[in-house]
């Protein structure tokens, strides 16, 4: 009798269990959605515009449809036009962050494939969640842009952030390469939804709340773990350099790693320290010249 014969049945059936349910989840994560995705041939062009132009069409009717339900509430209409707008948008942005969220945790997690060779392992999931993406920000852009020009108010962080984005996840779609960072790096979304609600309490004037210094809580230290995160694709790049120097293409190593660079050394840390200002004291920053700003400011100045 040799020694695997001794393990009691029932563990060794769990262990195969568990081995199974991980296997089909690193494998085939859109499944879960609907099995014929699984299937498709990804790399054919108008695979990818399809999915794109369907994520575009998703946001966007997103965005219509909380303008209609939030239209119902007072707080809403209480809001200026670009405050509304706003107000959408963070919507989208939350339900895009909560999408990010366990497309990064799959990837870093539970991926067995996309880690064998991380610039060229492609997976079906890897492949709609980027065409998601590339969907989201072109709505993302395009939104900022008839916004910055219909309000004349620019972010230029903001701006930065989801044009680069835009442009490198495209052309990561394009060649097909590196899919391991851009599924990683989605998870980098993971404070967006928290993000939305911090806003969304902030103008019901609810700012002051156990549920918002809750929120203010989870949002700051998400920021911290965005840094985790981002030291941990450097650290696979560190392990892995020689396969992403030799094989990765020009373009795509410029535009992930110009990047990452800024996220780990700008974004991240100035939204850090942004959030945790705002912890202490709820303002909106966005809209420096609203009315519940100038109460916030004035009520501070006499309190002084």
């Amino acid at each position: 009798m040799n020694s695997f014969s001794k393990v009691p049945r029932n563990i060794v059936t769990s262990k195969r269990l568990n081995s199974d349910c991980c296997q089909y989840i690193a494998m085939g994560l859109v499944e879960y959605l609907h099995p014929a995705l699984e299937h498709l041939d990804y790399k054919q062009s108008a695979v990818k515009l399809t999915f794109i132009c369907a994520s575009f069409a998703f946001f966007s009717a997103l965005c219509w449809l909380s303008a209609v339900l939030s239209g119902l509430t007072l707080t809403y209409r209480n809001l200026r036009k670009k405050e509304q707008l706003f107000w959408n948008l963070a919507i989208v942005r939350a339900a895009y962050g909560v999408f990010c969220t366990v497309i990064g945790l799959w990837a870093i997690f539970f991926d067995t494939e996309l880690i064998k060779d991380v610039v060229n392992a492609t997976t079906p999931t890897s492949y709609f969640a980027l065409a998601v993406t590339v969907g989201f920000f072109i709505f993302e852009c395009t939104a900022l842009l008839v916004s910055d020009i219909i309000y004349k108010q620019f972010s230029y962080l903001l701006n930065l952030h989801h044009w680069l984005s835009l442009v490198g996840y495209s052309m990561l779609m394009v060649m097909d390469s590196p899919h391991y960072f851009g599924t990683c790096g989605l998870i980098l979304e993971m404070s967006t939804p928290f993000s939305c609600i911090c806003w969304t309490l902030l103008k019901s004037g609810s700012a002051h709340t156990l549920l918002w210094k809750a929120n203010q809580f989870i949002l700051v230290h998400l920021f911290h773990l965005r840094s985790v995160v981002e030291c941990f694709m450097w650290y696979k790049t560190y392990q892995n350099w020689t396969r992403v120097w030799e094989a990765m293409p020009l373009p795509m190593f410029l535009a992930l790693y110009i990047q990452l660079a800024l996220v780990t050394l700008v974004m991240t840390p100035y939204w850090t320290y942004k959030k945790t200002i705002q912890m202490i004291n709820p303002v909106d920053w966005n809209f420096e010249d609203s009315d519940m700003n100038k109460t916030k400011n004035n009520s501070t100045k006499k309190d002084n």
